[in-house]
Parts: structure tokens; sequence; C-alpha cells
């Protein structure tokens, strides 16, 4: 894996958790780490960078701790706050990709757009209760509106509504990782898209290709109006 790579990471919970620990070994130069929560003892089970020591503590401080102490080489820089459409651009400016692990859908589809925008790579994943995807889109291949088209403008349940089993966000992070270490050797994985459903023990791996009706592959989609994210982001 080639020096200088740095890595933002937006969330820093379930899916994050095994990313920011694998990255931190993995010879990355650099990572930033954006999130605006503070940990909490219903949610340790799956948030596995955290221990009961940390409840009640800003997971961006106890994030940063536990990267210095895995590696305290690397450079770490902690943003307390949320991924949002005026800050998106200037966060990215500098990395060479981005990881999503939000709980929103919201912030999926403004981590899709500014990356896109940014000509910056992103691995994205989502999981709900048993089953969940990880996606790698390039600025040349499918995107998450590729698969998803917008955001539901209908109220949906949120992973802390509807549950979410540890161990499957566990395998959905490594799949991640394992996306990002294939993206920092040189590989294209873009458009690969991957399903996960624990109660089956099934991993399947298809491609999506970029839809003609994509409005961010097409060019439509050219700023982050905060309208475009605000009723999902405000939930």
């Amino acid at each position: 894996m080639s020096t200088g790579q740095r890595v933002l990471v937006v969330g820093a919970g379930g899916l994050g958790s095994p990313v920011l620990r694998l990255l931190a070994r993995s010879g990355v130069e650099h990572i930033t780490v954006i999130d605006d929560d503070i940990v909490d003892e219903s949610n340790l089970h799956r948030q596995t960078l955290y221990t009961a020591g940390d409840v009640g503590r800003s997971k961006i401080e106890c994030a940063e701790q536990v990267l210095r102490k895995l590696s305290p080489e690397l450079s770490v820089r902690p943003v307390e706050g949320r991924f949002l459409p005026g800050t998106a651009m200037e966060l990215l400016t500098g990395h060479t990709l981005v990881v999503e692990g939000a709980d929103n859908l919201a912030t999926k589809f403004l981590v899709a757009d500014a990356a896109h925008l940014c000509g910056v790579p992103a691995v994205q994943a989502g999981s709900v209760r048993w089953a969940g995807w990880a996606l790698c889109a390039l600025p040349s291949s499918a995107c998450l509106r590729c698969l998803f088209e917008d955001i539901p403008r209908d109220r949906i349940e949120t992973c802390a509504e509807a549950g979410v089993v540890g161990p499957v966000v566990g395998v959905l992070g490594g799949l991640q990782a394992a996306l990002v270490f294939r993206l920092l050797r040189g590989e294209h994985p873009g458009g690969e898209l991957w399903h996960y459903d624990a109660l089956k023990g099934a991993l399947r791996k298809t491609f999506i290709r970029r839809r003609s009706d994509c409005p961010l592959c097409a060019g439509e989609i050219q700023d982050l109006r905060m309208e475009r994210y605000t009723a999902a982001c405000a939930a």
C-alpha cells in the first residue's frame, strides 16, 4: 500500500468502529473522523471501538484515543459535528477517499453527492436488523443514486428504531475496509455491491451499472443544496 493515503471516515459507530480499527494499522498516513454523538451503553454491542468506561463521553474523543494507541505514528484529525452540506466539500478536500458509516439516509446521499462532485471514491454501507449492503463508488462508476435513486420522503425507521445486529455491522464494516484496502492498492472495484444476510449465512456480490437517468452521474446535481438533505438530516 502506497504512502501518503488520507482517508475521511464519516461516522464512528457500528460501521465506523471496525473500519477505523482496521485502517489504523493498514499503513495509511492520515485519518479524519467525524461524528457528533456520545457513547451510549445500549450501542456497545455493535460499536466495538468503545468500552463501558466510555459511556457518556464524546465518541470522537474516545475514537481518537483508541486510534493513537493502535498506531502512535498515525495522523488523526477528530471532527466533532455532523457531515453537512455547508462543510462537506471542505472536509473532503485533500483526502484520497471517503468511508461512510452514517445511520441515516440523508447523510449517505450527501456523502455520495459530495464525493462524486469532488472526484473522490466513496465506500458506503448500510444495515437494518439481520442484513445489509456495502458499495464502492468511483467517479466513473455507478453511485448510490444509481442504486437507491433518492432519499425516501415518507417516514422510515432509523437503524436505532428498527434494530441492528452487532455481528452484521461488524461484517459490513470489514467489507468496507477490504474495499478501501483494494482501492489503496490501486484496484478499481467501482460498482461492486455486496449483500450480507446473517440469517441465511449468505454473502453475495453483484455489479451495478450507471443508470441513464441518475441525476448525479448525468451531471444534473452540481451543488449540495441544504433542502436536498434537510428532511432526513433533521431526524
